[in-house]
């Protein structure tokens, strides 16, 4: 083995460990927040959620800091200890997750229509259920607050539930009292399907960006792998 394979071998050791350095700080600080807000859920009393908003995002964190955190775990334990089998798991993790979201991806695009047509529905159930204090109120309260939009296709959808005036989230923040005439005259799935177009070459850079991170450390493992295999051959063989 000579002096540039040692010299690589070490620097993508050295890369493969700080870039997993970085996830598993990160899957443990978000891990850390997740249970931060389900220990702190009856004590919460300043946000206007409902505590089934507040399990709910709870748990979402939770699961997410957990995966992330023993991805970054793996990779950084494989990389300090240099352990073959332990970089196998840390690749077998990181393909698996990778796989899944290309098939997420593809289940997507080629049912693009179905899941449309499925949220729509779910939408209008949750505008059935506003007036009662759950995760669809305080869901359709953000949509309407971040995009200013107004019912489904517009306000009027919800003089089906709300004959005497929309939510107060359908109007300017700055209005005391919410009537149709004063509501956004932009629906939310309008809101949000222009701002998915709009905005779709950064969601694509962003995929491709994660998607590019995943191959990296899929690579960087299966390098170092053998560059241990090579060197530990080498040693063996000079003994």
């Amino acid at each position: 083995m000579n002096g540039l394979q040692s010299c690589c071998g070490e620097f993508i050791r050295i890369i493969l460990f700080v870039l997993n350095f970085v996830f598993w700080v990160a899957g443990g600080t978000i891990l850390g927040v997740g249970i931060t807000v389900k220990i702190s859920v009856s004590k919460i009393k300043d946000v206007d959620v409902s505590e089934q908003t507040l399990n709910t995002s709870a748990y979402i964190l939770i699961g997410l800091g957990c995966i992330v955190f023993l991805v970054g775990l793996l990779g950084c334990c494989g990389a300090l200890t240099q352990q073959r089998c332990m970089l196998m798991l840390y690749f077998a993790l990181v393909t698996i997750i990778f796989l899944g979201e290309i098939c997420i991806a593809i289940v997507v695009y080629s049912q693009k229509g179905k899941i449309n047509s499925s949220l729509q529905t779910a939408y209008e159930r949750c505008m059935q259920d506003y007036g009662n204090q759950t995760t669809c109120k305080d869901t359709i309260d953000t949509i309407q607050k971040v995009f200013e939009c107004c019912g489904m296709h517009n306000s009027t959808d919800w003089k089906k539930f709300q004959p005497q005036r929309p939510p107060k989230t359908c109007c300017s923040e700055t209005l005391t009292v919410c009537t149709y005439n004063d509501a956004f005259d932009v629906g939310c799935f309008t809101k949000i399907d222009n701002f998915v177009s709009h905005n779709a070459k950064y969601i694509a850079v962003g995929c491709l960006i994660v998607a590019a991170i995943e191959l990296l450390g899929m690579g960087f493992a299966c390098y170092l792998r053998s560059y241990i295999l090579k060197r530990e051959e080498y040693e063996a063989y000079t003994v």
